[in-house]
């Protein structure tokens, strides 16, 4: 789910903590355009961290919400957690935003861009 905020990171925290527990879900990403992203997990108990957009240069924003999904679920097929998941796909997603149309990134630019957000 993609939301800008219209009342700050509160309101995205109040409304992400609604949603967890009204679907009682494990996890929940809530993507927020160049905000970044904050995620909910509800075990072992409430923890909502938000994960700060990595985007150098953003061309164009095509498929950067499926980047996140792909990403997102390939890092945690491998055993990643949550929270280093959401990173990698927050990366991902830094990495094809910075491309013309729709686009394709690579483990290598995953990797070189998180070695360079450093």
């Amino acid at each position: 789910m993609r939301l800008i905020p219209k009342d700050g990171q509160a309101h995205v925290e109040a409304l992400g903590k609604k949603i967890l527990q009204r679907l009682r879900l494990t996890a929940l990403l809530l993507t927020q355009g160049e905000e970044g992203m904050t995620l909910f997990e509800s075990a072992p108990r409430l923890r909502i961290t938000h994960i700060p957009t990595t985007a150098a240069q953003v061309f164009d924003v095509t498929g950067a919400g499926d980047t996140v999904i792909a990403v997102l679920t390939a890092a945690l097929a491998c055993g990643a957690g949550f929270l280093d998941a959401a990173a990698i796909a927050n990366h991902a997603a830094g990495v094809v935003i910075g491309k013309l149309g729709t686009a394709t990134v690579t483990p290598e630019e995953i990797i070189t861009h998180i070695q360079h957000a450093k």
